[in-house]
């Protein structure tokens, strides 16, 4: 920073040391000269010369040396070496009349003109001098700033190469651009040589930059090539091989800008399935591509094709700021995130600007329409087919979020309405995530956002979401739409929305659950009250034994149903898997059949509604085997796989009319047991053969 900060004082120094004429001069076609456009009020030739002034040479030694537009062009590189070199010899002519303080022109009329010349404390090259370094400074702050803090990765080391090839760009173009009429010859010739290497110095390590960055393409140091090619190509424009600088020079600029295309088309598809490697990859692309892209079409090409540049210099140049800020922004990652969500937009309105100059170009220099009548043909083709397709574009972009979202919104909807708990509602929040943002992880932590309920990180790779209770885990959601994107601002906004709802969704199910409660207990007084009374007299009153067996079977199954309204309440699966025993042993033995008895269980709890599904589908199972057949055998197995127990029935004796599941699967007896098991959430399978029916449950206990 030092060097570049002495250097640039140094060139300043030259330019305001520059003994100035004090007027302004332009170039003049036909024929060949330069006109006066304008004498400064501080000029010591103010007495001798008017603007409009015309002078067609100068007299330097008694040499005559021809004033024209050459004499006064700002890149003299334009001109092929032999114009090159006698435009040094002459401009080194009138440098020396101009530094001993006198020079003697000759205008249109053939009249002689002694000039003055003396430095000024400000003149045009001055300021034309300060507003070209200042590009060079802000590119070469911008690159250095980001290699300072890595500076060992290949991609910031690059980036700092092509800063410091515009700073050395720019500033000597500072130094020779601006000049009023002329600069020392071998001053010049000096500044042309590091203002080529400078220009190739800023192409190839951007035309190689996406071959290390984000993602390397390979082992080959394809960087240090195109620096020794750019290095080879300079030695050929200081040996003037060819025609001109715009073979040395600006030909391989073009070339490497067109390679640099290349590389990165292949960087494109390397980074498609890291999300943040693509994120930064846009931003890239955007910044360098229309900053190049400009640089390219206003400074670069027009000299290769030998044609003008179509803008002043000063102004193209205006393009290194997009280059260098957005480039700064992409190589540092910083809220890469936000890029997403305009990225296209971007480039959308780019090319829209394109579109409209492109037409407008079309159309008054190729079929030579009036300009106003071009302009507005052009705005009618943006406005009526561009824009529409444009808006359609951005649709079906859209198309994979939206229906997430959809699909998200009405799983919500789903859990709203069908969930039978608040467990229900909580236990699917994690998989309404997941829905909605389709991510490679879905992880709890434990530590929450801040001061938000919904935040993404820093690079827009994770997405940290609240926990909806406290005491419950929190979520870290990674690399949405399966690692293909980042986080927008959207997704802030859809998670906050998404967890809302499902807050309310929650609060609405504990009401549900509370109103339910309340009739569930309303319902079980009622019947203890009332019913419960009228069977207990019908006890006592019993005239035989069995109407008090009776009246116990219906105060024994009131009690059952009085336990399976209240859900909390729990019994151990061992006494349920006793009582199933004990009932079907009686039934058994009261029909003179042999029960075969097979459990394998842990003790565990059980709700009350298990237990009675579970006795009842026993119950079922064992009067359709004594009423439809005539089995010599039962043997029931009972037992735990996982959380899930396991129910199997065989008995034997069906008759032959019955051999197939056809004839009995009408029955009302499997429709309620099937529906029981669906209570439970569990299956159901009921078949026939060899001689027997196999009725088979299983349901989850948790």
């Amino acid at each position: 920073m030092g060097l570049a900060f002495l250097f640039s004082l140094v060139g300043l120094a030259r330019v305001a040391s520059t003994p100035s004429l004090g007027v302004k001069l332009a170039p003049v076609s036909e024929p060949p000269a330069v006109r006066v456009e304008q004498v400064a009020s501080t000029s010591p030739n103010l007495d001798r010369l008017r603007p409009g002034t015309v002078l067609v040479a100068a007299r330097v030694n008694g040499r005559r040396v021809p004033l024209n537009p050459t004499t006064l062009i700002e890149e003299p590189d334009l001109l092929d070496y032999r114009a090159y070199n006698r435009f040094l010899e002459r401009q080194d002519l009138l440098y020396q009349a101009l530094s001993q303080g006198r020079l003697e022109v000759v205008d249109a009329d053939g009249r002689r003109i002694l000039l003055r010349a003396a430095p000024t404390p400000w003149s045009p090259a001055l300021g034309y001098a300060l507003g070209h370094a200042a590009y060079g400074w802000v590119a070469l702050l911008i690159s250095l700033g980001i290699w300072v803090f890595s500076p060992l990765r290949a991609e910031t080391r690059l980036f700092a190469l092509s800063g410091l090839g515009v700073f050395g760009t720019t500033l000597t173009l500072a130094v020779y651009g601006g000049r009023e009429l002329a600069l020392d010859g071998t001053l010049l010739a000096w500044l042309m040589a590091v203002n080529h290497l400078s220009v190739l110095m800023v192409c190839a390590p951007l035309a190689t930059l996406f071959w290390v960055y984000p993602v390397r393409q390979g082992q080959a140091p394809l960087p240090t090539l195109a620096v020794l090619l750019a290095l080879l190509a300079w030695c050929a424009d200081l040996a003037q091989l060819g025609p001109g600088a715009r073979y040395t020079v600006y030909l391989p600029v073009t070339l490497g800008f067109l390679a640099g295309i290349v590389i990165m088309i292949f960087q494109w598809f390397a980074s498609g399935r890291d999300p943040v490697a693509r994120a930064a990859m846009k931003w890239c692309v955007l910044s360098i591509f229309v900053g190049s892209l400009l640089l390219m079409v206003l400074i670069m090409i027009p000299p290769a094709l030998g044609l003008n540049r179509p803008m002043p210099l000063f102004v193209s140049l205006a393009s290194i700021l997009v280059l260098y800020l957005g480039l700064a922004a992409g190589l540092k990652r910083y809220r890469l995130f936000h890029l997403e969500q305009w990225w296209f937009k971007t480039w959308a309105w780019f090319f829209g600007g394109v579109l409209v100059l492109l037409l407008d170009a079309v159309l008054v220099l190729g079929i030579g329409w009036s300009g106003e009548h071009a302009l507005l043909v052009a705005l009618a083709v943006a406005g009526w087919v561009y824009f529409p397709v444009r808006q359609s574009l951005m649709r079906y972009l859209g198309r994979d979020r939206d229906d997430n979202l959809d699909a998200a919104l009405q799983k919500l909807v789903d859990n709203l309405f069908t969930a039978q708990s608040e467990a229900r509602i909580r236990a699917a929040w994690p998989d309404l995530l997941w829905r909605s943002f389709r991510p490679l992880r879905l992880v709890p932590v434990a530590e929450a956002p801040e001061r938000h309920d919904v935040a993404v990180d820093a690079d827009g790779t994770h997405l940290f979401v609240r926990a909806l209770a406290h005491g419950e885990p929190h979520f870290r959601v990674g690399y949405p739409g399966d690692g293909g994107r980042l986080f927008r601002r959207a997704d802030l906004r859809v998670a906050g929305l998404l967890r809302a709802l499902t807050g309310q969704a929650i609060v609405a199910a504990r009401a549900r659950e509370a109103g339910a409660e309340v009739e569930r207990q309303r319902i079980i007084r009622d019947l203890h009250d009332d019913l419960g009374g009228h069977i207990l007299s019908l006890l006592r009153n019993a005239p035989n034994d069995q109407q008090a067996g009776l009246a116990r079977q219906a105060m024994r199954s009131l009690r059952e149903s009085l336990r399976a309204l209240d859900e909390e309440t729990v019994c151990r699966l061992a006494d349920s898997v006793e009582d199933w025993h004990l009932e079907c042993r009686e039934k058994c033995h009261r029909e003179a059949v042999t029960l075969r008895w097979h459990q394998s269980l842990r003790d565990r709890s059980i709700t009350v509604r298990h237990d009675i599904n579970v006795r009842r589908i026993l119950g079922e199972a064992l009067t359709n085997a004594f009423q439809h057949a005539n089995p010599a055998t039962v043997a029931i197995s009972i037992r735990l796989s996982g959380e899930n127990l396991m129910l199997e029935c065989v008995n034997d004796g069906v008759p032959p009319c019955r051999r197939t599941t056809d004839d009995v699967l009408s029955g009302r007896g499997l429709t309620h047991m099937r529906t029981r098991a669906g209570e439970l959430g569990g299956t159901f399978d009921f078949d026939i053969r060899d001689h027997k029916a196999w009725t088979r449950f299983s349901c989850p206990l948790d």
